[in-house]
């Protein structure tokens, strides 16, 4: 075995989390949320740990129409729309009308604010009104709405479309948040082989084609 070899989970981790921040186009967006949370305190923005794994899936699926419930600061936005080519669009759904403003900013910077739009308001509002098929969805919001939008992932994905969710595992590290029943159920609902077809990641995201 090569003396650099990772021999543990916990080395395997420090391995990937060390290589890819240096491939991270968006790293210094994510490096704003840490600083804006405890300015701030808004407990709900954190940055995708998976945001290359992001752009790569989008970069694989060519979507056209993509759908991201939980825009936060943009981070996981960015990723999604670079990796999805001029081609696609990215409309991102936000609660709060500062992370917006902040978002917004992002996606100017980068160049790819033509390629994202930013839908202001609760998802549980937004989404009702929104009209399929899209291409691909990202979920990354509080437990509590996790059974409601994946209703209208169902609705607005295309047959062979990308759910992605984030954060299915959300209790080891936040133990007292509301609705960790729902998402509870959520992670069993993507299960249902009529409906999806699922693969889960360690870090509690997963991956789901809709069947």
């Amino acid at each position: 075995m090569h003396s650099n070899e990772p021999k543990s989970t916990a080395a395997v981790k420090r391995w990937i989390e060390k290589h890819t921040r240096t491939s991270d186009r968006f790293a210094s967006v994510a490096d704003q949320y840490e600083p804006h949370r405890k300015e701030h305190g808004c407990d709900d923005v954190y940055p995708s740990s998976n945001g290359p794994l992001l752009g790569a899936l989008a970069a694989a699926a060519k979507p056209k129409r993509l759908l991201e419930v939980g825009c936060g600061l943009g981070y996981s936005g960015l990723w999604l729309a670079y990796g999805a080519g001029t081609g696609g669009y990215v409309e991102t759904i936000e609660a709060s009308k500062e992370h917006a403003k902040i978002a917004r900013g992002h996606f100017q910077a980068a160049g790819l604010e033509k390629r994202i739009r930013v839908l202001l308001g609760e998802a549980t509002r937004v989404l009702p009104a929104l009209k399929g098929p899209y291409d691909l969805f990202y979920f990354d919001i509080n437990p509590a709405a996790s059974l409601v939008v994946l209703d209208h992932a169902q609705r607005l994905l295309r047959r062979g479309g990308l759910l992605i969710s984030a954060n299915l595992f959300l209790g080891r590290y936040v133990p007292h948040i509301p609705g960790l029943e729902k998402t509870a159920e959520y992670r069993l609902r993507i299960l249902d082989a009529a409906r999806w077809l699922t693969g889960y990641m360690a870090d509690g995201t997963s991956i789901s084609v809709r069947v």
